[in-house]
């Protein structure tokens, strides 16, 4: 019987000692969250570069990135005399995924890039409304020209 209450009364503070170590070792879990969110907002700003489509010319491209104080992402596209506000941006990871509307409303372009530094680059495709076929391709890359002012 003494053995065995030994065994509970050990295994019992030993369990207790791996929580606390396992709780002092996460740290804060807000504050981990806050640096994670506050760390996304190093992809905030503008970038300029260039975009290239399969079959035509090369243009000037530019992406405004805003994120708000609910982390969500919103932003604009300019590119050829066009500026347009993202129908869907995520930015995620390293990741940036968006699509836009062009002007004629029956197109969508599915914007999708990485960031590595100061630079982001990646791939579009241009599907007609209610098309899964792409009918046109490209790539774009931009570099950061400026950050978000920190408010």
């Amino acid at each position: 019987m003494r053995i065995e209450l030994f065994r509970i009364t050990s295994l019992i503070i030993v369990s207790m000692w791996l929580i606390t170590s396992g709780l002092s070792f996460a740290g804060d879990p807000a504050k981990m969250l806050q640096e994670v969110k506050s760390d996304d907002q190093k992809y905030a700003g503008t970038w300029t570069g260039t975009f290239s489509p399969e079959n035509g010319d090369s243009g000037q491209l530019k992406y405004t990135f805003i994120k708000d104080e609910k982390g969500k992402w919103s932003g604009r596209v300019n590119y050829r005399d066009q500026s347009l506000d993202f129908k869907l941006l995520e930015i995620a990871d390293g990741k940036m995924k968006a699509k836009v509307d062009l002007p004629n409303g029956e197109v969508e372009a599915i914007l999708e890039g990485t960031f590595v530094g100061d630079n982001l680059e990646g791939t579009f495709a241009l599907l007609p409304k209610g098309s899964t076929e792409a009918a046109g391709k490209g790539t774009w890359k931009v570099t950061r020209t400026t950050a978000k002012k920190p408010e």
